[in-house]
């Protein structure tokens, strides 16, 4: 029987520490394009014998030298004669609104708060968009991808940059309603839209709710992956086996709780991998998944603060009578998604889906000697009080941080993207344009691994002049997206009457014939 350590060690400190690591992983910074500084390509494909390189676009809204000043102060702040700009030979980075950058090695690293502030401010100084037609709100606005597709193709052949009403699905803040016109084969997606703004992280934001819009390249993302993959992806960032056993055996040999004792332990951390499956790394939807999981696992850790009704770990986390904190090695925790119903029509030519989108798991693992990590299947304590209170108050901390909301319209399209293709709501002929990957996606550089990071929280307990410290071991558990467990004929429920079915015909007959979306 494998032998389990339980990651403490006893001191005559009056002091007991839990001490926690994760990850320190924001928005990678693209090294070949930026959304908004209308410098992107040539993006790499994800598979480039399947479509030819994508050609330079221009995404509106930021220019490139709305961000030159704030390249020079990471230049010549951040180990400033590593970069090339200054003869280094460590990699080219072009800043990213959430503040990090990846160096030459694929590591990421977070921009120092100061500089971070800086950005902030560059971008509340913006001017704001020239308002359009798009701009107008709209409580039911209609997309047609089919439309939007052969109106793309039209400006790449004509040497036509895409335009920020494409990249923004003209505005969507929200997917109501999936059609399907069986006259003419379209898809179209109806719900609230309105014009759009960044904040002051970069963030794009509906004026409708302050929401996140819905972004073109992850809907293309998404429909590759279930032509391809069956609705089938995620992320890990993974602690490394051989530092899994480092770090016990430097918390059975190593004494005392400070400075010292800490780095030590943030030694034999060391790095851990991040590892993308089932869509592009280096694409816009990777990114949001990486860092909405990184962000949740840091309000975990109560590194990032969090709101009242959702306390971090180490906020939960109380001794018992003997001064023993809750029995447990490793927290793991994860993103699913997390939807009510899917409904259609009789003809099923309209359907509808909701639900929050995403929620969190929880699982309390085991380490044995050698770093193996054991699932156990189950949480317990302050593991799975704090995934159950996330999920409870989902909408409010994405309030507080808009990338979970990203993260949900990601889950919203790929829904899209796995109706489409399981009831076959457009043929691949229709969608060609879409799954040959030749529209320009924006690119960013693909993480690989990702310095370990510590918090610590002291809990004071006198007993037999003696005081232990736990070590507890943070193991981020990515995001995990399977459309088979929602997207099927078994979950569909069909009714007669839904709400947009009267105003369907009028929907697909009133559209423009030039217009790929109206109100």
């Amino acid at each position: 029987m494998a032998q389990f350590s339980s990651l403490s060690v006893t001191t005559s400190l009056f002091l007991k520490s839990i001490l926690c690591f994760g990850l320190l992983v924001q928005l990678a910074i693209a090294q070949v394009g930026l959304p908004g500084t209308g410098n992107v390509g040539p993006a790499q494909p994800f598979d480039s014998a399947l479509g030819q390189p994508p050609v330079a676009a221009n995404l509106g809204g930021i220019t490139g030298r709305d961000f030159d000043q704030l390249v020079q102060l990471m230049q010549n702040t951040i180990s400033s004669d590593s970069w090339e700009a200054n003869g280094g030979g460590n990699g080219t980075a072009v800043p990213y609104p959430s503040g990090v950058y990846v160096d030459a090695k694929g590591v990421l690293h977070r921009v120092p708060k100061s500089i971070r502030a800086t950005i902030s401010q560059n971008f509340l100084g913006l001017a704001p968009r020239t308002k359009t037609a798009v701009d107008n709100p709209s409580p039911m606005r209609k997309v047609s991808l089919t439309r939007l597709q052969v109106a793309l193709e039209k400006r790449i052949a004509a040497g036509q940059p895409i335009s920020e009403e494409m990249r923004y699905l003209a505005g969507l803040a929200q997917i109501r309603y999936v059609i399907r016109d069986p006259e003419s084969g379209e898809v179209i997606i109806a719900g609230p839209a309105a014009g759009w703004q960044r904040n002051q992280d970069g963030k794009v934001l509906s004026a409708l709710d302050q929401q996140p819009v819905f972004f073109l390249d992850d809907f293309i993302v998404c429909l590759r992956n279930a032509f391809s993959q069956q609705g089938k992806f995620g992320c890990a960032i993974v602690p490394r086996k051989e530092n899994l056993a480092a770090t016990q055996k430097y918390i059975s040999t190593a004494r005392g709780s400070g400075k010292r004792y800490q780095q030590g332990l943030q030694k034999a951390l060391g790095k851990q991998d991040v590892d993308v499956f089932g869509i592009d790394p280096a694409s816009h939807a990777a990114r949001v998944l990486v860092e909405a999981d990184h962000h949740m696992k840091l309000v975990g850790m109560g590194i990032e603060p969090s709101i009242v009704s959702v306390p971090s770990y180490l906020q939960r986390v109380k001794l018992d009578a003997d001064g023993n904190p809750p029995p447990m090695d490793v927290v793991r925790w994860w993103f699913t998604l997390a939807y009510d119903r899917l409904i259609s029509n009789e003809q099923q030519t309209l359907f509808e889906f909701s639900g929050p989108g995403a929620k969190v798991l929880a699982e309390t693992e085991l380490l044995n000697e050698q770093g193996k990590r054991i699932h156990t299947g189950k949480a317990i304590g302050p593991t799975l009080s704090f995934a159950k209170d996330f999920t409870k108050h989902f909408a409010s901390l994405a309030k507080a941080y808009p990338v979970y909301d990203e993260l949900r319209n990601v889950f919203d399209l790929a829904i899209l993207a796995n109706l489409i293709h399981e009831f076959e709501l457009g043929d691949r002929k229709g969608l060609a344009g879409f799954l040959s990957k030749k529209f320009p996606l924006v690119s960013y550089a693909a993480a690989r691994e990702v310095d370990s990071v510590m918090n610590a929280h002291q809990i004071r307990h006198r007993g037999d002049g003696e005081t232990t410290i736990h070590t507890l071991i943070g193991v981020s558990g990515g995001v995990s997206f399977d459309a088979n467990t929602f997207v099927n004929a078994e979950s569909l429920k069909v009714e007669k009457d839904i709400e947009f079915t009267s105003q369907l015909p009028a929907a697909i007959n009133s559209r423009p014939a030039e217009h790929w979306w109206w109100d």
